[in-house]
């Protein structure tokens, strides 16, 4: 990670602004420990910035978000913990990363370690242990990140504002509203990106800072002060609001910053918020091609209403011929909203050059041809494509409309699994299908996936016990995913009459390589737990109580509220690895002057070539090239795409339900979820393995949701090609 050694004071008392008057948060006597703020008394929740006491709402917004950075300035002058020259390099610094590397990756909360790693002369080490204190939720240490907010070094304090958004802390609000008022870009940027975070409760800092209650809040509001990067970070925090403030967000959609417009048209895009669609109409044809991207998306008809639909149109027939696929993958997908009479519209997408953009229009086709059995027909002789057959398949189902149903069959005795998947899909949709039926035609099947893909068709088991007895049947299936889904699948239902059947399928689930199942068994006991527990027989007490914990600290978080569990949340939490594997990840990675590593992903469309992030994610690139070195990738598929969303790869099963058999630990850091960036696939918590997906386009939504661990250097061609299904001949590491 980059870090700068300019220091923060000077930056702080940069700018200055007349207030009326400064609210009593720093007191004058100097206070040492550590939950206090910068020397302050503690205070809590927005109303400290802009509550009926001590602040009015200025008409001038800057002076309410200045005022703190002003007392910041003032009061905590002071505010840096850099303590004494620091631990010395060489062997014992080794260990200490090594021993923050195995804190991490236990989810430990070693307030030891961190105070001690924080007294360290290298700024890079503060900067690490900063952002494991939001990582680990080490909650004690939350005032420490709010003081380090001052740092004297950039990057540390950029890393505290980032944790405090991973532990969304609200009792941080001012702190981090001081912070994006007036501190260098790199740290007001990420205290933007914490306070959105945070949500609701700092809706009163960020609607201030962007200009509420100002006739001018491009020019007269704090977030006008601020360099593009950062007020376009604040704008993009308020789509985290639960009522989006659109008349401000809309404002900020005539900055002359490319990168605002962008923030400010993804707020709108991405919520299709009709309040805010008008103001979206002059960016049709806007120079930035993510600018498009979200027009498009917006302009859907649940949003436009009978007042914008037809200038709605209008602007979705010129997306549709955009110079970018990307933009006409939206535009696709939001004229097939408009139903029959976007019929032309629709059949140009279909015809699009690009594989992904119809795709996209397949996607949307059924409320466009609904019944028609000549449009269907149609479609599918033109486009042989795989993903497009498939979706218009199950479009044609879902439109009413039987026209495939020949196609349906013929896929149905398919040798290819992927084709009789889908076929199973699209027949389940159709009126009068005996799903149950069905769904018994999946389970005879000889391949897992398939199997696996019927389980989705079974209805509610609540009060069918012929279908609960064809569920407890699956629980011993040789294949993991089968007998996960049906866990659960009995989890929705949850009884403790099942209780002792589902401890078998967790036993049973030891040897598996995958941990899918040995989940879904304890979300079942889990929820069992929650509604029955008074139910559960005194022999299933018994055997839960017997259970060893697994090593998987994702595992034991599942039952932690289990009573007979209860002795798994105290257990030791083994590393994942022995210590020396730690030692040999940080020096590799960790310690300072390493080269990058680069993967190159080689698919039948073309090389795409990635920088991995080692220094930001030291153990996800660790295992991403073990893996890759081993040949695990090597004729893989591209088992999901979403046009102009991610090419996720990294499953051997080729239905998405596959790993390694190990878990990864979420990386959460800095790095964005920017076009090309790649990430780490997960089912939920720490549950990553090897998954891995590519962004077509800036997702910002996921940003401190999921490990980013490299960005594509070239290869954007080949990227933008790749359709599902799309084969992955190797990856390489340079």
């Amino acid at each position: 990670m980059r870090v700068s050694s300019r220091g923060n004071r000077r930056a702080y008392t940069a700018r200055g602004i007349a207030v009326r008057r400064a609210p009593a948060v720093c007191r004058a006597r100097t206070v040492r420990r550590a939950p206090a703020v910068c020397g302050a008394r503690a205070v809590r929740g927005p109303r400290a910035v802009c509550g009926a006491r001590g602040v009015c709402r200025a008409r001038t917004l800057g002076a309410v978000m200045l005022t703190m950075f002003v007392m910041l300035a003032t009061a905590c002058a002071s505010g840096g913990t850099r303590v004494g020259n620091g631990v010395t390099d060489g062997a014992e610094s080794l260990r200490d990363d090594a021993r923050l590397l195995a804190m991490f990756d236990t989810r430990a909360r070693d307030t030891v370690l961190i105070d001690h790693m924080l007294q360290s002369a290298d700024a890079r080490r503060r900067a690490r242990v900063a952002l494991v204190i939001g990582q680990n939720t080490v909650r004690a240490r939350y005032p420490v990140l709010r003081r380090l907010l001052v740092d004297a070094d950039t990057g540390v304090a950029a890393n505290a504002a980032y944790a405090l958004g991973l532990a969304k802390d609200s009792a941080s609000i001012v702190a981090l509203g001081r912070a994006f008022a007036g501190a260098p870009d790199a740290v007001a940027r990420e205290a933007a990106w914490a306070l959105g975070e945070i949500g609701d409760a700092a809706r009163a800092v960020l609607t201030i800072a962007l200009g509420e209650g100002t006739s001018q809040p491009l020019t007269t509001s704090t977030a006008a002060l601020r360099s593009p990067i950062v007020r376009g970070e604040l704008v993009l925090a308020a789509v985290k609001m639960r009522a989006v403030p659109v008349a401000i967000v809309t404002a900020w959609a005539l900055d002359t910053a490319d990168v605002v417009v962008r923030a400010a048209s993804y707020v709108v895009g991405r919520n299709r918020l009709p309040a805010g669609l008008r103001a979206l109409l002059p960016l049709v044809s806007h120079r930035d091609e993510f600018v498009r991207q979200q027009v498009a998306r917006a302009f859907v008809r649940t949003s436009t209403g009978d007042s914008l639909a037809t200038r709605a149109r209008e602007a979705l027939a010129t997306l549709l011929v955009d110079v970018s696929p990307r933009v006409r993958a939206n535009a696709a997908r939001s004229v097939g909203s408009f139903g029959p009479s976007a019929r032309a519209d629709l059949e140009r997408a279909l015809q699009d050059k690009d594989a992904n953009v119809r795709v996209a229009a397949s996607e949307v086709a059924g409320t466009v041809f609904a019944r028609d059995a000549v449009a269907w027909r149609t479609a599918w002789e033109r486009d042989s494509t795989y993903m497009v057959r498939r979706t218009l398949l199950v479009g044609a189902r879902r439109g009413g409309s039987d026209a495939l149903v020949s196609a349906e069959t013929t896929w149905l005795a398919s040798p290819e699994w992927r084709l009789r998947v889908a076929a199973i899909e699209a027949r389940a949709l159709g009126e009068g299908i005996d799903r149950v039926a069905l769904a018994r035609t999946a389970f005879a099947d000889a391949d897992g996936r398939v199997r696996a893909s019927g389980i989705a068709l079974l209805p509610s088991i609540a009060d069918d016990t012929t279908v609960k007895t064809l569920v407890r049947g699956l629980l011993a299936d040789s294949d993991v995913s089968v007998r996960a889904g049906a866990s659960s699948t009995l989890a929705r239902s949850a009884s403790a009459a099942d209780l002792e059947v589902v401890l078998d399928a967790y036993r049973r689930a030891a040897g598996d390589l995958d941990h899918d199942a040995r989940a879904a068994a304890l979300r079942f006991v889990a929820a069992v737990w929650m509604r029955d527990s008074s139910g559960v027989s005194s022999s299933a007490r018994a055997r839960l109580s017997a259970l060893a914990p697994p090593p998987d600290p994702a595992l034991r978080v599942i039952v932690e509220r289990v009573s007979p569990l209860a002795s798994w949340r105290n257990a030791a939490r083994p590393a994942a690895r022995p210590f020396s594997e730690y030692e040999r990840i940080a020096r590799r990675f960790v310690a300072p002057g390493g080269r990058l590593p680069v993967a190159v992903v080689r698919t039948e469309r073309g090389d795409v070539t990635i920088e991995l992030l080692a220094a930001d994610a030291p153990l996800v690139v660790d295992a991403f090239i073990a893996l890759a070195q081993r040949g695990y990738y090597r004729d893989t598929r591209f088992h999901r795409v979403v046009p102009n969303f991610v090419a996720q790869d990294g499953d051997p099963r080729g239905d998405g339900s596959g790993g390694p058999g190990f878990a990864l630990r979420d990386a959460y850091t800095r790095q964005r979820h920017d076009r090309g960036c790649l990430g780490l696939a997960t089912a939920g918590p720490d549950t990553g393995g090897s998954q891995y997906y590519l962004c077509h386009a800036a997702q910002p939504h996921l940003d401190g949701h999921y490990t980013v661990f490299g960005r594509v250097l070239s290869g954007f061609a080949a990227l933008d090609a790749i359709v599902q299904g799309d084969r992955v001949i190797s990856v390489e590491i340079r």
